[in-house]
């Protein structure tokens, strides 16, 4: 399988579908819920119709998973992640902040990640070994090695509280010198980029942390889950960043388990 190639084709498939999130993007597109009350657009559905159609005529013996519409050959060696409107509610309000993410996965692990943000015409990509990139330019993670003083994100509070971690959300707040709130893959590219030091994500799915975990070990980084198990992408959670502050996070949360109430 050659890697690059995957990453140039997902890149042309990429311009299509962020030509048809922009056009329904800041229009008065009409809002549903799926069955766990999130909300979806004909954005995110178009988005991902169009994904799935070019990566099965590219790739047609690949499995895919989208966040819409499921899985197909998700048993595959080789398995496609997609995630068409990473941030619907930001897509929604009017908000630049949503993307769109790829991965590939070889037997249940990323070799390759994108992570396109349409309204802010930036792209971010990795290759397993190969680096992670933005453009020509080589993204790293910051060299910040303690948390006291690390500019943090991390997701919407309510979702600290449904996913009962409220007290590790306090702590960052506590601890760090800066702790903002960044909408899903566009904080983990925050942290890729090293413009923070660690993104502190509480809830998520398999397409939404995939091309994460990828890019943010190609950019230096650590990626891991609430649990610390380095790595995993199906556990719900994730903390991506400077492998330092990434350790001290992860010890943080054994600390704020062990004062769950």
């Amino acid at each position: 399988m050659d890697l690059l190639e995957a990453k140039n084709a997902a890149l042309s498939f990429l311009k299509i579908s962020s030509k048809e999130a922009i056009r329904w993007f800041r229009t008065d597109i009409k809002v549903e819920s799926k069955s766990d009350l999130s909300p979806v657009t004909i954005a995110d559905l178009k988005v991902e119709e169009i994904l799935r159609k070019k990566i099965s005529k590219a790739y047609p013996n690949h499995g895919i998973l989208g966040e819409e519409f499921g899985g197909e050959n998700p048993k595959s060696e080789w398995v496609w992640t997609i995630d068409p409107i990473d941030g619907t509610r930001s897509f929604i309000r009017g908000l630049p902040l949503f993307a769109t993410l790829i991965s590939l996965l070889h037997k249940g692990d990323p070799v390759m990640g994108i992570i396109a943000l349409p309204a802010l015409n930036e792209t971010a990509w990795a290759i397993k070994g190969k680096g992670a990139f933005s453009g020509n330019q080589r993204l790293h993670v910051s060299s910040h090695n303690i948390l006291k003083g690390a500019f943090v994100g991390t997701g919407d509070k309510y979702c600290f509280k449904e996913k009962k971690c409220i007290n590790l959300y306090n702590k960052l707040h506590r601890e760090a010198e800066i702790v903002r709130t960044y909408p899903d893959a566009f904080g983990h590219l925050m942290a890729i980029r090293g413009a923070i030091d660690v993104m502190v994500d509480p809830w998520a799915y398999i397409w939404d942390f995939a091309p994460c975990k990828i890019i943010v070990q190609e950019a230096g980084g650590e990626f891991a889950n609430f649990t610390g198990t380095k790595g995993e992408i199906n556990m719900g959670n994730a903390i991506s960043g400077n492998p330092k502050i990434v350790k001290a996070v992860k010890k943080m949360i054994r600390g704020a388990a062990n004062q769950k109430k």
